[in-house]
């Protein structure tokens, strides 16, 4: 069952955050929260909606 749409859209600014604030890359973010694939593959898009650069 995938993630509720609350949760990704938590995530999703929570990796944005530690993205501003210099850390890694966004992907290497995102897999350091042990996501299984098909969340993070909802953050990750949520994430290209919300900073397409």
């Amino acid at each position: 069952m995938p993630m509720p749409d609350y949760k990704v859209r938590v995530m999703t600014n929570a990796c944005i955050t530690r993205y501003d604030k210099g850390e890694r890359g966004i992907a290497d973010i995102v897999d350091s929260y042990g996501l299984p694939s098909a969340d993070a593959e909802l953050v990750l898009m949520e994430i290209a909606v919300k900073r397409p650069e």
